[in-house]
């Protein structure tokens, strides 16, 4: 038994290592007295990749040519404040920040590497329409800001990009942050506790289509899998999960699956950016996160990256180079060689050996992984591992026999079906 524990131990130990293995660090630029907010990518006329990092000073945009050695090429200054967040459009930078009297800084990008231009706009003419805000996204030729002066959303016509057209406000509830995909607006309505599908084909006059709670009814953000069936969101309230839901059908939105953190799962996950059906998810309590949403009912991490012990805020995977970079509020800014692989998924039935029938609330452990399920109303389990091999399970529930499972295989990219039976004491 001892030498057993002691197997074990050591197999504990190596775990983080290999899910470490698959986030590989090969930069790091710190900040020194600043803290750091949200990023997102850019590609200059040369080709030349940069992360645009929102600081607590301005926006601060990054040379990724050598990724092992960030560099900052300019600093557009800001009102201080700790939110600052980025998107761009068409060669320009949209930047917001919950500053009072901020507005939205515009910069120009296109004459990087050499120089960047910027103002800040208030709204149309002489307006102070948009004083400040909380988050922005641009999509489609258009800039859709959140929160702020303006409750809810201002769509803008970004056909003259340093100058946008104010085209609607939506202010019914509090949007946190919006993801558009399409003519769909998906919105973060954090104090309603869920998120909202709104249709912007018309931008003057967007039309409410759905409303669906999320786990911890504190909606963060959301984003769209590839291919726009399903939904993952994010609870910025602690010991919550991520959701995955299909909402394939407006009528019926559900709920599929939820994720916390392997390492530190009260701290939950602040934002969820999807590619190839990967979630790469920056967290709380210092963390960044691979997670292998191709089902999104069987969510498995299979990558674990500890940044220090700061909000990690943000996350991009999105250059043609393939890197990921990622804000830690206190620690700077890093950059990840990714490899994406898919999990193995071990899924199955638990019936009752003497009637048959399934069996609910049954857990199904995966020794020596973070993973575990508990059986659904129809007896279904769906769980797996973050790498292929030959594991252990450990199946209980109250009232019947636990069960132990060795010797199960799982491969890489395939479901192992594990048909199961427990029998009462």
């Amino acid at each position: 038994m001892k030498s057993r524990n002691l197997l074990l131990f050591a197999v504990l130990l190596l775990l983080p290592m290999l899910l470490t293995a698959q986030l590989q660090q090969i930069g790091h630029l710190p900040y020194a007295g600043l803290s750091l907010a949200g990023c997102w990518h850019h590609v200059d006329s040369l080709g030349t990749e940069y992360a645009l990092v929102g600081t607590s000073k301005g926006l601060s945009i990054v040379d990724l040519t050598n990724p092992a050695q960030p560099v900052e090429r300019f600093a557009v200054p800001g009102i201080t404040n700790n939110w600052r967040e980025v998107k761009t459009w068409a060669g320009f930078a949209y930047v917001s920040t919950e500053a009072n009297n901020s507005g939205i800084t515009i910069v120009d990008l296109r004459s990087l590497p050499d120089t960047v231009a910027w103002k800040t706009w208030y709204g149309p003419g002489t307006d102070t329409l948009i004083r400040r805000s909380h988050a922005l996204a641009c999509a489609d030729g258009h800039l859709y800001i959140f929160g702020g002066t303006q409750w809810g959303t201002v769509i803008c016509d970004l056909a003259d990009p340093w100058n946008p057209a104010v085209r609607s406000i939506t202010n019914k509830e509090y949007v946190h942050d919006g993801y558009i995909r399409g003519d769909t607006l998906w919105a973060s309505e954090i104090y309603a506790g869920r998120f909202s599908a709104f249709d912007v084909s018309d931008k003057t006059n967007p039309v409410l289509l759905a409303t669906q709670p999320t786990p911890g009814r504190f909606n963060h953000n959301a984003w769209l899998s590839d291919d726009g069936r399903y939904l993952f969101t994010t609870d910025e309230k602690p010991n919550t999960p991520l959701g995955a839901f299909d909402i394939s059908d407006l009528s019926n939105i559900t709920q599929l699956d939820v994720y916390y953190p392997s390492k530190r799962p009260t701290f939950e996950v602040h934002n969820v950016r999807v590619l190839n059906d990967f979630l790469i998810n920056p967290s709380y309590g210092g963390q960044l996160t691979i997670v292998d949403g191709h089902r999104p009912d069987n969510l498995i991490e299979i990558a674990h990256a500890g940044l220090g012990n700061s909000l990690v805020w943000d996350a991009d995977p999105y250059l043609p180079s393939g890197i990921v970079f990622a804000t830690a509020k206190n620690e700077g800014l890093f950059v990840y060689q990714p490899t994406y692989q898919r999990a193995a998924y071990l899924e199955g039935r638990v019936t009752d050996a003497a009637t048959g029938q399934p069996l609910p609330k049954v857990r199904i452990m995966v020794l020596n992984t973070p993973n575990s399920d508990i059986t659904r109303a129809d007896g279904v389990f769906k769980t797996g591992a973050a790498q292929p091999g030959s594991y252990t399970l450990q199946v209980g529930k109250v009232g019947y026999k636990a069960l132990t499972v060795p010797d199960v295989v799982v491969k890489t990219g395939e479901i192992t079906w594990l048909d199961l039976v427990l029998e009462r004491f």
